[in-house]
């Protein structure tokens, strides 16, 4: 899934914590990572001196990754998503809840522009799933998946991902909209059913449990409060669809991304450069 992956890197990065994040990628594919640093235009570190990325390679080197450091300048996501795709990067792999050059969350205005510009699956690592500790089993046998899918375009390049996830279970939620009358929302829910019974039998073959269930209300509300129930170590979604995520990056997509504790991976469609 990422055999190779961009990691952006801040000054001030910890390299235990950059090596904790290689265990996890390790599971999930990985065997080349590119740390990439952008040099933002008036930052109080640009220019400063670089040896602090050294360090961090060492660290991902130590997990057998194979590792290559690169600089930019400019807009910060842009820059990211730009490389990600120059350098053909499987996906993107973000630290939340950490400082970007002090002054500036991520999760905040870098983290939320990347999620919108990128052009390959973004990785998210928020509170679930935990960092292994040095010395631990970074596997991913007992991961909870919640795979929020809209049934249509998305799903297809969206899947393969979720297979990849595999784990303890795999619970499948489609969220739409009830129907004009009794009879066409009977008729909508049972089709519904059906494809999301072919999906389950699709994943059964990754997962040890494999649940579906379809909700009618607000995607973004119902999705975060699945998320909670099921302890969902990773929220897998696919970006930009007219009956999901309407708008790539927009309303829906950043309340799921911002408001959810469990680690977020998010697929765009291929070859499209989207505004909010």
């Amino acid at each position: 899934m990422f055999e190779k992956t961009l990691i952006p890197v801040a000054y001030g990065e910890r390299p235990e914590e950059v090596r904790k994040a290689g265990k996890i990628l390790k599971t999930l594919g990985a065997n080349s990572v590119c740390l990439y640093h952008v040099n933002e235009p008036g930052s109080f570190f640009r220019g400063a001196d670089l040896s602090w990325l050294t360090l961090l390679s060492e660290a991902l080197e130590e997990t057998g990754l194979v590792v290559e450091v690169k600089t930019g300048e400019g807009h910060i996501a842009s820059a990211i998503a730009e490389t990600a795709l120059l350098e053909g990067a499987d996906g993107i792999y973000m630290k939340a809840k950490r400082r970007w050059h002090i002054e500036t969350m991520l999760l905040g205005s870098v983290s939320r522009d990347l999620l919108r510009l990128a052009d390959v699956p973004v990785f998210v690592h928020k509170v679930r799933p935990r960092l292994p500790d040095d010395g631990a089993d970074p596997g991913h046998s007992d991961l909870n998946v919640l795979y929020a899918t809209d049934l249509g375009e998305a799903s297809v390049r969206t899947l393969p991902y979720v297979m990849e996830f595999a784990g303890a279970w795999c619970h499948v939620l489609h969220v739409r909209g009830r129907m004009a009358d009794p009879l066409a929302e009977r008729v909508r829910r049972e089709a519904v059913e059906r494809e999301l019974g072919t999906v389950a039998e699709e994943l059964r073959p990754y997962f040890g449990r494999v649940t579906v269930e379809q909700q009618i209300g607000d995607p973004a509300a119902q999705v975060l409060y699945v998320s909670d129930q099921i302890e969902a170590d990773v929220v897998v979604l696919g970006r930009k669809s007219a009956a999901f995520l309407s708008a790539p990056m927009g309303y829906t997509a950043e309340r799921i991304v911002t408001g959810s504790r469990a680690s977020i991976f998010l697929v765009p469609q291929p070859g499209r450069r989207n505004a909010s």
